[in-house]
Protein backbone atom coordinates (compact mmCIF):
# COMPACT_ATOMS: atom_id res chain seq x y z
CA UNK A 1 0.00 0.00 0.00
CA UNK A 2 3.23 2.29 0.04
CA UNK A 3 5.88 2.83 -2.55
CA UNK A 4 8.09 1.13 -0.17
CA UNK A 5 11.45 2.42 -1.46
CA UNK A 6 14.61 0.99 0.60
CA UNK A 7 15.79 4.48 -0.24
CA UNK A 8 13.61 6.08 2.74
CA UNK A 9 13.38 3.00 5.51
CA UNK A 10 16.77 3.32 6.66
CA UNK A 11 17.03 3.59 10.45
CA UNK A 12 17.56 6.70 12.09
CA UNK A 13 21.56 6.06 13.43
CA UNK A 14 21.28 6.74 16.99
CA UNK A 15 24.46 8.05 19.33
CA UNK A 16 26.15 5.08 19.00
CA UNK A 17 25.31 4.73 15.51
CA UNK A 18 26.81 7.97 14.09
CA UNK A 19 28.02 7.30 10.03
CA UNK A 20 26.10 8.33 8.02
CA UNK A 21 24.97 6.41 4.77
CA UNK A 22 24.48 7.19 0.78
CA UNK A 23 20.74 8.83 1.58
CA UNK A 24 21.18 10.71 4.69
CA UNK A 25 23.05 13.69 3.40
CA UNK A 26 25.58 15.40 5.63
CA UNK A 27 23.92 15.53 8.89
CA UNK A 28 22.80 12.78 11.79
CA UNK A 29 18.69 12.45 11.00
CA UNK A 30 16.42 13.55 14.09
CA UNK A 31 15.54 11.23 16.28
CA UNK A 32 11.72 10.76 15.86
CA UNK A 33 12.46 9.63 12.68
CA UNK A 34 10.24 12.38 10.32
CA UNK A 35 12.63 11.36 7.27
CA UNK A 36 11.03 8.19 7.48
CA UNK A 37 8.24 7.08 4.42
CA UNK A 38 6.24 4.35 3.23
CA UNK A 39 3.71 5.80 6.17
CA UNK A 40 -0.14 5.00 5.23
CA UNK A 41 -1.38 9.29 5.78
CA UNK A 42 -4.48 9.22 4.98
CA UNK A 43 -7.31 7.18 5.98
CA UNK A 44 -11.24 7.53 5.32
CA UNK A 45 -14.26 5.40 5.52
CA UNK A 46 -17.14 6.25 3.65
CA UNK A 47 -20.12 7.15 5.35
CA UNK A 48 -22.30 5.93 2.24
CA UNK A 49 -20.76 2.69 2.64
CA UNK A 50 -19.09 1.50 5.29
CA UNK A 51 -16.92 -1.56 3.64
CA UNK A 52 -15.55 1.60 1.43
CA UNK A 53 -12.32 2.18 2.81
CA UNK A 54 -9.54 4.69 1.77
CA UNK A 55 -5.68 4.70 1.95
CA UNK A 56 -2.88 7.31 0.47
CA UNK A 57 0.57 7.37 1.47
CA UNK A 58 2.99 9.83 2.07
CA UNK A 59 5.03 8.23 -0.49
CA UNK A 60 2.34 8.90 -3.75
CA UNK A 61 0.24 5.55 -3.39
CA UNK A 62 -3.87 5.55 -3.11
CA UNK A 63 -5.54 2.28 -2.22
CA UNK A 64 -9.03 1.15 -1.78
CA UNK A 65 -11.05 -1.33 -0.54
CA UNK A 66 -14.46 -2.44 -0.62
CA UNK A 67 -14.83 -5.05 2.23
CA UNK A 68 -13.92 -3.54 5.18
CA UNK A 69 -9.96 -3.78 4.78
CA UNK A 70 -9.67 -7.21 3.64
CA UNK A 71 -8.28 -6.63 0.38
CA UNK A 72 -6.98 -3.64 -1.18
CA UNK A 73 -6.70 -2.24 -4.69
CA UNK A 74 -4.15 0.43 -5.62
CA UNK A 75 -5.63 3.40 -7.81
CA UNK A 76 -3.32 5.93 -7.59
CA UNK A 77 -4.33 8.79 -9.97
CA UNK A 78 -2.04 7.70 -13.53
CA UNK A 79 -0.75 11.56 -14.18
CA UNK A 80 -0.01 11.87 -10.27
CA UNK A 81 3.92 12.37 -10.29
CA UNK A 82 6.07 10.12 -8.03
CA UNK A 83 6.39 10.96 -4.26
CA UNK A 84 3.61 12.99 -3.59
CA UNK A 85 2.43 12.66 -0.31
CA UNK A 86 -1.17 12.20 0.07
CA UNK A 87 -2.61 14.74 2.04
CA UNK A 88 -6.49 14.36 2.15
CA UNK A 89 -8.77 11.71 0.66
CA UNK A 90 -12.35 12.79 1.36
CA UNK A 91 -15.00 10.09 0.70
CA UNK A 92 -18.42 12.09 -0.77
CA UNK A 93 -20.89 11.67 1.39
CA UNK A 94 -23.38 11.20 -1.57
CA UNK A 95 -21.97 7.95 -2.89
CA UNK A 96 -19.98 5.20 -1.85
CA UNK A 97 -17.65 5.27 -5.06
CA UNK A 98 -17.58 8.98 -5.15
CA UNK A 99 -14.24 10.85 -3.29
CA UNK A 100 -11.26 13.85 -3.94
CA UNK A 101 -7.96 13.25 -2.98
CA UNK A 102 -5.25 16.55 -2.14
CA UNK A 103 -1.47 16.03 -2.65
CA UNK A 104 1.28 17.89 -1.59
CA UNK A 105 4.78 17.82 -3.47
CA UNK A 106 6.42 21.21 -2.06
CA UNK A 107 9.28 18.66 -0.49
CA UNK A 108 10.60 17.75 -4.00
CA UNK A 109 10.31 21.75 -5.09
CA UNK A 110 7.26 21.02 -6.79
CA UNK A 111 4.62 23.81 -5.41
CA UNK A 112 2.14 23.05 -8.18
CA UNK A 113 -1.83 21.79 -6.44
CA UNK A 114 -3.04 18.77 -7.05
CA UNK A 115 -6.34 17.64 -6.78
CA UNK A 116 -8.31 14.59 -7.82
CA UNK A 117 -11.90 13.42 -8.03
CA UNK A 118 -13.39 9.78 -8.64
CA UNK A 119 -16.65 8.26 -9.32
CA UNK A 120 -16.10 5.09 -10.19
CA UNK A 121 -14.23 4.11 -6.60
CA UNK A 122 -10.83 5.44 -8.25
CA UNK A 123 -10.89 3.49 -11.69
CA UNK A 124 -10.49 6.61 -13.40
CA UNK A 125 -9.57 10.35 -11.82
CA UNK A 126 -10.09 13.81 -13.27
CA UNK A 127 -7.99 16.02 -12.01
CA UNK A 128 -9.86 19.20 -10.90
CA UNK A 129 -7.28 22.54 -10.18
CA UNK A 130 -8.30 24.92 -12.66
CA UNK A 131 -8.60 28.41 -10.71
CA UNK A 132 -6.14 27.33 -7.82
CA UNK A 133 -2.41 29.48 -9.18
CA UNK A 134 0.45 27.24 -9.98
CA UNK A 135 1.94 28.13 -6.87
CA UNK A 136 -0.49 27.56 -4.39
CA UNK A 137 0.07 24.12 -3.26
CA UNK A 138 -2.85 21.75 -2.00
CA UNK A 139 -3.40 20.84 1.20
CA UNK A 140 -6.72 19.58 2.10
CA UNK A 141 -10.20 19.06 -0.08
CA UNK A 142 -13.55 18.73 1.38
CA UNK A 143 -17.05 18.34 0.07
CA UNK A 144 -19.81 19.89 1.95
CA UNK A 145 -22.65 17.27 3.14
CA UNK A 146 -25.41 19.43 2.37
CA UNK A 147 -24.87 19.98 -1.39
CA UNK A 148 -23.59 17.24 -3.89
CA UNK A 149 -20.39 18.52 -5.62
CA UNK A 150 -20.04 21.69 -3.24
CA UNK A 151 -16.07 21.60 -2.24
CA UNK A 152 -13.80 23.59 -0.43
CA UNK A 153 -9.67 23.25 -0.51
CA UNK A 154 -6.97 24.60 1.68
CA UNK A 155 -3.79 25.15 0.05
CA UNK A 156 -0.59 26.68 1.38
CA UNK A 157 -2.46 30.65 1.56
CA UNK A 158 -5.91 30.39 2.05
CA UNK A 159 -8.97 28.72 1.44
CA UNK A 160 -11.34 27.89 -1.89
CA UNK A 161 -14.63 27.23 -3.20
CA UNK A 162 -16.05 25.28 -6.06
CA UNK A 163 -19.37 24.94 -7.04
CA UNK A 164 -19.31 22.97 -9.65
CA UNK A 165 -17.35 19.66 -8.46
CA UNK A 166 -14.26 21.25 -8.50
CA UNK A 167 -14.57 22.20 -12.82
CA UNK A 168 -12.84 25.46 -11.55
CA UNK A 169 -12.42 27.39 -8.53
CA UNK A 170 -12.92 30.67 -6.85
CA UNK A 171 -10.97 32.26 -4.01
CA UNK A 172 -12.87 31.77 -0.42
CA UNK A 173 -10.91 34.59 1.59
CA UNK A 174 -13.98 36.69 3.40
CA UNK A 175 -11.07 38.41 6.32
CA UNK A 176 -8.99 34.77 6.20
CA UNK A 177 -5.49 36.27 6.19
CA UNK A 178 -2.89 34.64 4.50
CA UNK A 179 -1.73 31.75 6.05
CA UNK A 180 -1.27 27.42 4.91
CA UNK A 181 -4.94 25.77 6.23
CA UNK A 182 -4.12 21.96 6.63
CA UNK A 183 -7.39 20.84 7.55
CA UNK A 184 -11.23 22.33 6.88
CA UNK A 185 -14.64 20.85 8.71
CA UNK A 186 -17.83 21.59 7.68
CA UNK A 187 -20.18 21.68 11.14
CA UNK A 188 -23.46 22.90 11.76
CA UNK A 189 -23.49 24.73 8.70
CA UNK A 190 -20.13 26.26 9.72
CA UNK A 191 -16.65 25.82 7.77
CA UNK A 192 -14.15 25.51 10.21
CA UNK A 193 -10.20 25.99 9.36
CA UNK A 194 -7.51 25.20 10.57
CA UNK A 195 -4.16 27.03 9.99
CA UNK A 196 -0.50 27.08 10.52
CA UNK A 197 0.59 29.49 13.28
CA UNK A 198 -2.88 31.28 13.05
CA UNK A 199 -5.19 29.31 14.83
CA UNK A 200 -8.51 28.26 13.81
CA UNK A 201 -11.14 30.42 11.72
CA UNK A 202 -14.53 29.90 10.91
CA UNK A 203 -16.90 31.62 8.30
CA UNK A 204 -20.17 31.65 9.98
CA UNK A 205 -23.02 30.51 8.26
CA UNK A 206 -21.06 28.86 4.90
CA UNK A 207 -24.18 26.68 4.61
CA UNK A 208 -25.70 29.61 2.87
CA UNK A 209 -23.02 29.00 0.13
CA UNK A 210 -25.33 25.74 -0.34
CA UNK A 211 -28.02 27.77 -2.05
CA UNK A 212 -25.61 29.36 -4.48
CA UNK A 213 -26.40 29.31 -8.17
CA UNK A 214 -27.07 30.97 -11.32
CA UNK A 215 -31.09 31.19 -10.61
CA UNK A 216 -31.01 32.39 -6.68
CA UNK A 217 -27.74 34.64 -8.14
CA UNK A 218 -29.87 36.13 -11.24
CA UNK A 219 -33.21 36.55 -9.99
CA UNK A 220 -34.17 40.07 -9.40
CA UNK A 221 -34.74 40.01 -5.98
CA UNK A 222 -34.05 36.32 -4.01
CA UNK A 223 -35.03 35.43 -0.14
CA UNK A 224 -32.51 32.59 0.89
CA UNK A 225 -33.60 30.15 3.40
CA UNK A 226 -32.13 31.21 6.59
CA UNK A 227 -30.80 27.99 8.46
CA UNK A 228 -32.02 26.22 11.58
CA UNK A 229 -30.98 28.52 14.30
CA UNK A 230 -29.86 27.38 17.99
CA UNK A 231 -32.10 29.85 20.35
CA UNK A 232 -29.18 31.21 21.99
CA UNK A 233 -28.75 34.01 25.01
CA UNK A 234 -27.46 37.21 23.48
CA UNK A 235 -25.19 37.67 26.23
CA UNK A 236 -23.48 34.82 24.39
CA UNK A 237 -21.90 37.30 21.61
CA UNK A 238 -18.89 39.76 22.22
CA UNK A 239 -21.58 41.92 19.84
CA UNK A 240 -24.09 41.49 22.59
CA UNK A 241 -21.38 42.82 25.59
CA UNK A 242 -19.80 40.35 26.84
CA UNK A 243 -15.79 38.98 26.00
CA UNK A 244 -14.95 41.53 23.58
CA UNK A 245 -12.06 42.76 26.01
CA UNK A 246 -10.46 39.92 26.07
CA UNK A 247 -7.23 40.10 24.73
CA UNK A 248 -6.65 36.98 22.28
CA UNK A 249 -10.53 36.06 21.86
CA UNK A 250 -12.12 35.20 18.91
CA UNK A 251 -15.25 37.14 17.79
CA UNK A 252 -18.68 35.51 17.65
CA UNK A 253 -21.23 36.38 15.07
CA UNK A 254 -24.22 38.48 15.99
CA UNK A 255 -26.88 36.21 18.05
CA UNK A 256 -30.30 35.79 15.86
CA UNK A 257 -32.07 34.37 12.83
CA UNK A 258 -29.36 35.55 10.35
CA UNK A 259 -31.73 36.04 6.94
CA UNK A 260 -29.97 36.61 4.08
CA UNK A 261 -31.43 38.31 0.66
CA UNK A 262 -30.07 39.81 -2.42
CA UNK A 263 -31.22 42.42 -4.52
CA UNK A 264 -29.95 43.17 -8.15
CA UNK A 265 -31.43 46.46 -8.00
CA UNK A 266 -31.72 49.31 -5.82
CA UNK A 267 -35.35 48.67 -4.21
CA UNK A 268 -38.06 51.73 -6.16
CA UNK A 269 -40.46 51.83 -2.58
CA UNK A 270 -40.62 50.72 0.25
CA UNK A 271 -38.81 47.70 1.65
CA UNK A 272 -40.61 45.04 5.16
CA UNK A 273 -39.51 42.20 6.46
CA UNK A 274 -42.12 40.21 8.37
CA UNK A 275 -41.41 37.73 10.53
CA UNK A 276 -43.91 35.11 11.58
CA UNK A 277 -45.04 32.16 13.75
CA UNK A 278 -46.49 28.61 11.86
CA UNK A 279 -48.50 27.28 15.02
CA UNK A 280 -51.34 25.43 15.29
CA UNK A 281 -52.10 25.68 11.43
CA UNK A 282 -52.15 29.36 11.70
CA UNK A 283 -49.41 32.79 11.60
CA UNK A 284 -49.01 34.45 14.11
CA UNK A 285 -46.69 37.90 13.65
CA UNK A 286 -43.83 38.30 15.61
CA UNK A 287 -42.24 41.25 14.30
CA UNK A 288 -42.43 43.78 11.67
CA UNK A 289 -39.62 45.77 10.12
CA UNK A 290 -39.22 48.59 7.77
CA UNK A 291 -35.97 48.27 5.95
CA UNK A 292 -34.15 51.30 5.36
CA UNK A 293 -33.40 51.81 1.28
CA UNK A 294 -30.76 54.45 1.82
CA UNK A 295 -28.10 53.20 4.14
CA UNK A 296 -28.47 55.35 6.81
CA UNK A 297 -30.70 53.59 9.36
CA UNK A 298 -29.05 52.27 12.46
CA UNK A 299 -30.43 49.64 14.74
CA UNK A 300 -34.32 49.52 16.00
CA UNK A 301 -34.67 51.23 19.24
CA UNK A 302 -37.54 52.57 21.66
CA UNK A 303 -37.95 54.72 24.00
CA UNK A 304 -36.52 56.07 26.86
CA UNK A 305 -37.00 52.80 28.99
CA UNK A 306 -35.29 50.50 26.60
CA UNK A 307 -34.74 48.70 23.05
CA UNK A 308 -38.36 47.30 22.54
CA UNK A 309 -36.12 44.45 20.56
CA UNK A 310 -36.36 42.52 17.42
CA UNK A 311 -32.88 43.85 15.07
CA UNK A 312 -29.67 43.93 15.43
CA UNK A 313 -26.76 44.51 12.72
CA UNK A 314 -27.95 46.17 10.00
CA UNK A 315 -31.57 47.25 8.81
CA UNK A 316 -30.89 48.06 5.01
CA UNK A 317 -31.93 47.06 2.25
CA UNK A 318 -29.32 48.23 -0.52
CA UNK A 319 -28.46 46.88 -3.93
CA UNK A 320 -26.53 43.49 -3.65
CA UNK A 321 -26.56 41.25 -1.10
CA UNK A 322 -28.01 42.13 2.64
CA UNK A 323 -28.36 40.56 5.89
CA UNK A 324 -31.10 40.91 8.44
CA UNK A 325 -30.43 39.79 12.36
CA UNK A 326 -34.30 38.75 14.12
CA UNK A 327 -32.70 38.39 17.65
CA UNK A 328 -35.51 35.94 18.32
CA UNK A 329 -37.50 38.86 20.02
CA UNK A 330 -41.02 39.73 19.37
CA UNK A 331 -42.31 43.26 19.65
CA UNK A 332 -42.39 45.09 22.53
CA UNK A 333 -45.02 47.07 24.43
CA UNK A 334 -44.58 50.75 22.94
CA UNK A 335 -43.47 52.82 25.15
CA UNK A 336 -44.73 57.03 25.97
CA UNK A 337 -41.45 58.53 24.55
CA UNK A 338 -40.61 59.99 27.60
CA UNK A 339 -41.57 57.33 30.08
CA UNK A 340 -38.25 56.99 32.33
CA UNK A 341 -38.58 53.17 34.36
CA UNK A 342 -36.81 51.04 35.29
CA UNK A 343 -35.58 47.80 33.13
CA UNK A 344 -36.47 47.30 29.52
CA UNK A 345 -39.51 47.27 27.76
CA UNK A 346 -37.75 43.94 25.69
CA UNK A 347 -40.57 42.23 23.15
CA UNK A 348 -40.76 37.96 24.59
CA UNK A 349 -38.20 35.94 23.72
CA UNK A 350 -39.45 33.65 20.91
CA UNK A 351 -39.63 29.99 21.88
CA UNK A 352 -38.81 27.28 20.08
CA UNK A 353 -40.78 25.89 16.87
CA UNK A 354 -41.20 26.70 12.98
CA UNK A 355 -41.64 30.49 11.95
CA UNK A 356 -41.54 31.92 8.36
CA UNK A 357 -39.78 35.48 7.18
CA UNK A 358 -41.80 37.49 4.76
CA UNK A 359 -39.80 39.99 2.74
CA UNK A 360 -41.82 42.68 0.89
CA UNK A 361 -40.03 44.36 -2.18
CA UNK A 362 -41.40 46.01 -4.92
CA UNK A 363 -44.86 44.97 -4.05
CA UNK A 364 -43.79 41.37 -4.12
CA UNK A 365 -43.74 38.99 -1.10
CA UNK A 366 -40.75 36.19 -0.85
CA UNK A 367 -41.58 33.72 1.49
CA UNK A 368 -39.05 30.91 3.71
CA UNK A 369 -39.45 28.75 6.05
CA UNK A 370 -37.07 28.19 9.31
CA UNK A 371 -36.67 27.09 12.93
CA UNK A 372 -35.67 28.04 16.20
CA UNK A 373 -34.75 25.31 17.94
CA UNK A 374 -33.45 25.39 22.00
CA UNK A 375 -30.08 25.81 23.81
CA UNK A 376 -28.90 21.94 23.87
CA UNK A 377 -27.93 23.03 27.26
CA UNK A 378 -31.30 23.92 28.28
CA UNK A 379 -32.79 21.28 29.87
CA UNK A 380 -36.20 22.00 30.18
CA UNK A 381 -38.53 21.12 27.61
CA UNK A 382 -39.98 23.43 24.82
CA UNK A 383 -43.36 22.80 26.21
CA UNK A 384 -41.95 25.02 29.63
CA UNK A 385 -40.20 27.07 26.86
CA UNK A 386 -43.78 28.06 25.53
CA UNK A 387 -45.36 28.23 29.40
CA UNK A 388 -42.43 31.22 29.66
CA UNK A 389 -43.07 32.56 26.13
CA UNK A 390 -46.71 32.83 26.93
CA UNK A 391 -46.25 34.47 30.54
CA UNK A 392 -43.84 36.83 29.24
CA UNK A 393 -46.18 37.90 26.20
CA UNK A 394 -48.84 38.62 28.75
CA UNK A 395 -46.81 40.97 31.00
CA UNK A 396 -45.66 42.60 27.78
CA UNK A 397 -49.19 42.98 26.86
CA UNK A 398 -50.19 44.65 30.56
CA UNK A 399 -47.10 46.94 29.80
CA UNK A 400 -48.67 47.59 26.59
CA UNK A 401 -52.11 48.21 28.33
CA UNK A 402 -50.05 50.51 30.85
CA UNK A 403 -48.90 53.02 27.96
CA UNK A 404 -51.94 53.07 26.36
CA UNK A 405 -54.03 53.75 29.31
CA UNK A 406 -51.98 56.63 30.42
CA UNK A 407 -52.26 58.20 26.33
CA UNK A 408 -56.34 57.64 27.38
CA UNK A 409 -55.64 60.10 30.75
CA UNK A 410 -53.13 63.08 28.63
CA UNK A 411 -55.64 62.50 25.86
CA UNK A 412 -58.53 63.46 28.25
CA UNK A 413 -56.71 66.15 29.83
CA UNK A 414 -55.60 68.05 26.54
CA UNK A 415 -58.98 67.84 25.24
CA UNK A 416 -60.24 68.75 28.58
CA UNK A 417 -57.90 71.99 28.89
CA UNK A 418 -58.84 73.01 25.11
CA UNK A 419 -62.16 73.30 25.92
CA UNK A 420 -61.86 75.51 29.18
CA UNK A 421 -59.40 77.63 27.03
CA UNK A 422 -62.04 78.19 23.94
CA UNK A 423 -64.73 78.55 26.87
CA UNK A 424 -63.07 81.20 28.50
CA UNK A 425 -61.97 82.98 25.07
CA UNK A 426 -65.49 83.05 24.61
CA UNK A 427 -66.34 85.23 28.18
CA UNK A 428 -67.81 82.30 30.17
CA UNK A 429 -66.90 81.81 33.98
CA UNK A 430 -63.60 81.48 34.46
CA UNK A 431 -63.20 80.63 38.15
CA UNK A 432 -66.08 77.48 37.88
CA UNK A 433 -64.21 76.49 34.55
CA UNK A 434 -60.87 76.49 36.55
CA UNK A 435 -62.50 74.12 39.50
CA UNK A 436 -63.99 72.12 36.86
CA UNK A 437 -60.52 71.01 35.49
CA UNK A 438 -58.79 70.94 38.63
CA UNK A 439 -61.64 68.47 39.80
CA UNK A 440 -60.49 66.38 36.60
CA UNK A 441 -56.83 66.50 36.64
CA UNK A 442 -56.54 65.86 40.91
CA UNK A 443 -58.54 62.56 39.86
CA UNK A 444 -56.44 61.96 36.91
CA UNK A 445 -52.64 62.93 38.11
CA UNK A 446 -53.00 60.59 40.94
CA UNK A 447 -54.09 57.94 39.00
CA UNK A 448 -51.56 58.60 36.28
CA UNK A 449 -48.77 58.54 38.71
CA UNK A 450 -49.58 55.02 40.03
CA UNK A 451 -49.10 53.88 36.13
CA UNK A 452 -46.17 55.92 35.47
CA UNK A 453 -43.92 58.32 37.09
CA UNK A 454 -44.41 61.46 35.03
CA UNK A 455 -42.11 62.98 37.62
CA UNK A 456 -39.10 62.18 36.59
CA UNK A 457 -36.66 63.11 34.20
CA UNK A 458 -33.88 60.62 34.43
CA UNK A 459 -33.45 57.28 36.43
CA UNK A 460 -32.01 58.76 39.39
CA UNK A 461 -35.63 60.68 40.50
CA UNK A 462 -36.95 56.94 40.44
CA UNK A 463 -35.59 56.87 44.20
CA UNK A 464 -37.52 60.17 45.01
CA UNK A 465 -40.72 59.38 43.44
CA UNK A 466 -42.24 56.22 44.17
CA UNK A 467 -42.12 54.12 40.86
CA UNK A 468 -45.49 53.15 38.69
CA UNK A 469 -46.75 50.33 37.55
CA UNK A 470 -44.84 50.29 34.19
CA UNK A 471 -41.44 50.09 36.26
CA UNK A 472 -42.83 47.01 38.05
CA UNK A 473 -43.69 44.93 35.05
CA UNK A 474 -40.61 46.13 32.61
CA UNK A 475 -38.53 44.83 35.49
CA UNK A 476 -41.00 41.37 35.80
CA UNK A 477 -40.27 40.91 31.98
CA UNK A 478 -36.73 41.59 32.86
CA UNK A 479 -35.99 38.56 35.48
CA UNK A 480 -38.61 36.21 33.55
CA UNK A 481 -36.06 36.30 30.65
CA UNK A 482 -32.78 36.00 32.98
CA UNK A 483 -32.74 32.25 32.01
CA UNK A 484 -34.74 29.65 30.15
CA UNK A 485 -37.23 28.82 32.72
CA UNK A 486 -40.58 28.67 33.15
CA UNK A 487 -42.26 31.09 35.51
CA UNK A 488 -41.49 31.23 39.43
CA UNK A 489 -44.73 30.96 41.66
CA UNK A 490 -43.66 34.39 42.98
CA UNK A 491 -43.56 35.45 39.62
CA UNK A 492 -47.23 34.36 38.28
CA UNK A 493 -47.92 36.03 41.65
CA UNK A 494 -46.56 39.20 41.25
CA UNK A 495 -47.74 39.25 37.63
CA UNK A 496 -51.39 39.15 39.26
CA UNK A 497 -51.19 41.84 41.72
CA UNK A 498 -49.96 44.10 38.90
CA UNK A 499 -52.29 43.04 36.30
CA UNK A 500 -55.12 43.94 38.59
CA UNK A 501 -53.46 47.18 39.52
CA UNK A 502 -53.48 48.03 35.96
CA UNK A 503 -57.40 47.02 35.81
CA UNK A 504 -58.30 48.69 39.02
CA UNK A 505 -56.80 52.24 37.08
CA UNK A 506 -58.75 51.55 34.05
CA UNK A 507 -62.08 51.19 36.13
CA UNK A 508 -61.14 54.83 37.81
CA UNK A 509 -60.36 56.28 34.78
CA UNK A 510 -63.88 55.11 33.04
CA UNK A 511 -65.38 56.48 36.34
CA UNK A 512 -63.60 59.92 36.17
CA UNK A 513 -63.92 59.88 32.36
CA UNK A 514 -67.90 59.36 33.48
CA UNK A 515 -68.12 61.86 36.09
CA UNK A 516 -65.38 64.31 36.27
CA UNK A 517 -64.44 64.89 32.62
CA UNK A 518 -68.06 65.17 31.54
CA UNK A 519 -68.74 68.03 34.05
CA UNK A 520 -66.23 69.83 32.45
CA UNK A 521 -67.83 69.29 28.89
CA UNK A 522 -71.04 70.57 30.86
CA UNK A 523 -69.79 73.50 31.95
CA UNK A 524 -67.68 74.49 29.36
CA UNK A 525 -70.73 73.91 26.75
CA UNK A 526 -68.62 71.39 24.81
CA UNK A 527 -66.52 74.47 23.25
CA UNK A 528 -63.86 73.58 21.40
Amino acid sequence: MTRHDPKTLEHTPSYGHEETQEYWGPITREAYGPEWYATIFAFAESPVDSNVLWAGSDDGYVNVSRNNGKSWTKVTPPDLPEFALISVIEPSSHSAAEAYVAATRYKLQDNRPYLYKTSDYGKTWTKIISGIPDYDFTRVIREDPGRRGLLYAGTETGAYVSFNDGAHWQPLKLGLPVVPVHDLLVKDGDLVAATHGRGFWILDHAALLRQFDTTSLGDEVHLFAPETTVRFRQNASPAGGFGNDVTGSGENPIVGVHIPFYLKNAPAGPVTLKILRERNGSLEEARTFALDTTGTAAAAAGGRGGRRGGARGKTTALKGPNTFVWDFRYAGANVIPDAVFQGQAVGPLAPPGTYRVELTVNGRTYTQSFKLVKDPRVTYSDAELEEQFQFMKRVSDRLEQTMSTVRRIRDMRQRAEAMVAAAKKSGMNAPELDRALKALNDKLYLIEERLVQFRARAGEDLINYPTGIDSKLARLLDFTSMADAPPTEGEKELYGRLSEGVTDRIRLVDQVEKQEYNSVVKVAGGAQ
